[in-house]
């Protein structure tokens, strides 16, 4: 598969709330930095905390720029995401920076950030 395919797939399965093909496509000692918030490391780890946060689902998102080659990708857009729980919606930009290592996502590093409200 290609990196440009994984990322595709990856964005399909944040969408779709599918932890299951998240994982898929990273490596076992996979390293997901949420920049200004945590860090995960691992498959187990993030299953948790997917399974540990399951009132977080997406509503929509776009994708405004994506470059990727043999080794990294970037891409970059909007999200809605609605808290199930609370009954809030987030908009937000993001930019996630992906690594590849052997078809798979070795490191992950998101950035998010609050659409200011009118």
């Amino acid at each position: 598969m290609k990196n440009q395919e994984i990322i595709q797939s990856l964005i399909t399965a944040f969408e779709k709330s599918d932890t299951e093909l998240i994982l898929s496509h990273f490596t076992d000692d996979i390293k997901w930095v949420m920049v200004g918030d945590r860090t995960l490391a691992g498959k187990e780890t993030i299953r948790k905390f997917f399974t540990t946060n399951p009132d977080m689902e997406m509503i929509s998102s776009t994708v405004d720029h994506m470059v990727i080659d043999d080794k990294v990708g970037v891409v970059n857009g909007e999200v809605q995401c609605k808290n199930k729980a609370e009954g809030i919606t987030h908009d937000m930009y993001y930019c996630d920076f992906y690594e590849f290592e052997k078809d798979k996502v070795k490191t992950m590093t998101s950035y998010m950030i609050n659409k200011k409200k009118d």
